[in-house]
């Protein structure tokens, strides 16, 4: 289907710049993915209509950061992991779980309003504080979809090293974790 407006590129460009100018620095500026998808309709690659079918199919990310009010043991690590594989596995959310020396870093994925509810009970959960969102919005597949949450207990600095990287802050750190390198590729931060 063609769109009726805008329908040149100089229409489309413009439209786009608008929206993102008219959003920059508020809730609303576009993240990652609707970036890309907004330059596909800038180049006229797809059309409104397909644009939007793919924000709607597209994935909720949310990541985030904490640190536990209290170190915790082994056990209780293990039960938090099973009880979030199940609520997770009812809910249609995937993820990866890292917890060093008293520090979480998790990814959520799913449909944005279950994940939305998960990161409210998260953000009130009493066994940790600081909660910090590092980043959220929409992508197009699950980069964890094996897992209905991954787990694993990774060396300080790796996490360190997980939080100060970013998409576009070269260079990666050389990390040998499996579950940290997991979460670089999920993110185009390291080749495969």
């Amino acid at each position: 289907m063609v769109d009726s407006f805008p329908y040149t590129e100089a229409q489309r460009r413009q439209a786009v710049a608008w929206a993102i100018a008219v959003t920059a620095n508020t809730p609303l500026a576009p993240r990652r993915y609707e970036r890309y998808l907004l330059e596909q309709y800038q180049l006229g690659l797809l059309s409104l209509d397909e644009m939007l079918q793919l924000l709607e199919s597209s994935i909720y990310q949310i990541v985030y950061r904490s640190q536990a009010v209290h170190p915790l043991s082994t056990d209780a690590l293990h039960e938090l992991l099973v009880q979030s594989q199940q609520y997770n596995a009812h809910h249609q959310i995937t993820g990866l779980l890292l917890y060093s020396a008293g520090r979480f870093v998790q990814v959520l994925e799913g449909p944005e309003a279950a994940v939305r509810v998960l990161y409210a009970r998260i953000q009130a959960d009493t066994r940790h504080w600081q909660v910090v969102t590092v980043g959220e919005g929409p992508e197009p597949v699950r980069r964890f979809a094996e897992w209905t949450m991954g787990f694993g207990q990774v060396a300080l600095p790796e996490v360190a090293s997980v939080l100060a990287a970013g998409p576009y802050d070269p260079p990666i750190p050389d990390v040998n974790e499996h579950h940290i390198q997991t979460l670089f590729r999920a993110f185009g931060l390291r080749p495969d």
